[in-house]
This record gives C-alpha cells, sequence and structure tokens, in this order.
C-alpha cells in the first residue's frame, strides 16, 4: 500500500531522472544536482557529437532540413527547464501532499495506490510507444531499404539512439499531464 503522494509518484519520477527531466535523489529527499548535471552533460555530450552531428551534417550538405532535426534543441530545453523548476515541482507535491493531509481529516480516503495503478499504466503505455515506434523502423528498413551492407542491429541502435530525444519529449509530457491531472482531481474534490 502506497502511503504518501511521493511515493506514489516515484515510478515516473525515477525514470525522468534517467532521462534528464528531473534530479536524481537518493535517498528519498536528497537531491543529488551535480551528480545529475554531470550525467545530463555526459549523455547529450555523446548524443550530440556521436549521433546527432554526423545526421545533421549529412542532411546539411544535401541541402535537406526537417522540422525532426529540432527536436533534440527542443529537447535540451526541456531538460534545462526540467532543472531549474524541480524546486517548484517539489514545493508543488509538497503543497498537494498537505492538500490531501487535509481532504483525509476532512473523511475523504487517500487513494495513492489507485494513482500509483495509473503512472505504472502510464510508463508500460511509454514503453509500448517506443517498442512499437522502433519495429515500425525496423518493419520499414527491412522491407524498403537495398542497402544490405549495412548491420541492422547496428541501424536498430542508431534509430534507438536518434530517436531518443523524441522519447524524452513524450515522458515530459506524460510527467506534466499526470501532476496536472493530480491538480484537477484536488481541485474537484474540494
Amino acid at each position: 500500500m502506497t502511503k504518501t503522494l511521493e511515493r506514489a509518484l516515484a515510478p515516473l519520477m525515477i525514470i525522468g531522472s534517467f532521462c534528464d527531466l528531473s534530479i536524481f535523489e537518493y535517498p528519498r529527499g536528497q537531491p543529488r544536482a551535480y551528480l545529475s548535471c554531470l550525467y545530463a552533460l555526459i549523455k547529450w555530450s555523446f548524443l550530440t557529437y556521436y549521433v546527432y552531428y554526423p545526421v545533421y551534417i549529412y542532411q546539411f550538405q544535401i541541402g535537406r532540413i526537417y522540422y525532426e532535426n529540432f527536436v533534440p534543441l527542443l529537447s535540451i530545453t526541456l531538460i534545462l527547464i526540467s532543472f531549474c523548476r524541480f524546486k517548484e515541482l517539489k514545493m508543488c507535491l509538497r503543497k498537494l501532499a498537505i492538500v490531501d493531509d487535509t481532504l483525509e481529516v476532512l473523511g475523504t480516503p487517500k487513494e495513492y495506490q489507485r494513482l500509483r495503478n495509473w503512472i505504472i499504466r502510464i510508463i508500460i503505455g511509454w514503453l509500448a510507444y517506443i517498442f512499437s515506434k522502433f519495429a515500425c523502423f525496423n518493419i520499414i528498413y527491412y522491407f524498403f531499404d537495398n542497402n544490405y551492407g549495412i548491420n541492422s542491429t547496428f541501424v536498430a541502435y542508431m534509430v534507438m539512439l536518434v530517436e531518443y530525444s523524441t522519447y524524452v519529449i513524450v515522458l515530459n509530457i506524460l510527467i506534466s499531464a499526470t501532476i496536472l491531472g493530480l491538480v484537477r482531481v484536488y481541485t474537484f474534490t474540494l
């Protein structure tokens, strides 16, 4: 049984911290900002230098610029905003916990287990989105690409890396929607 709001949101926040959308907290309640910034810097430096830069140079040389070229820039911007707004998020969660405790005193039961199950379903849906997109790219590559000199495992790996920033944006949207949905639930119960 889940007893606090932060424990109910923990699965989403842990995955968010590994995708650089929040600051690592270990033990819970002890943010590790330096570790999170170092992790984000190393990961995005690698992605930018080894994955995005060669793709952009190639597309620039052939004269094509797609809207998808701006997705990593948007992801990095969202990560910086998430790091800056982390304290505000924690304060918002504390205030929601206070409201929830007040509602419990007034007779409304806490439903953290339902929220946790909802979050786990959201995470499963996010993973299903990732793997379905991955499968679509692999099917397209397998049936429509006639260049058999490239290893399909390498192509699959590159697809996952190139699309990583899209997955981060989707996860950021899901975290925001979960918290806004929680605020909406508390607003309508008052």
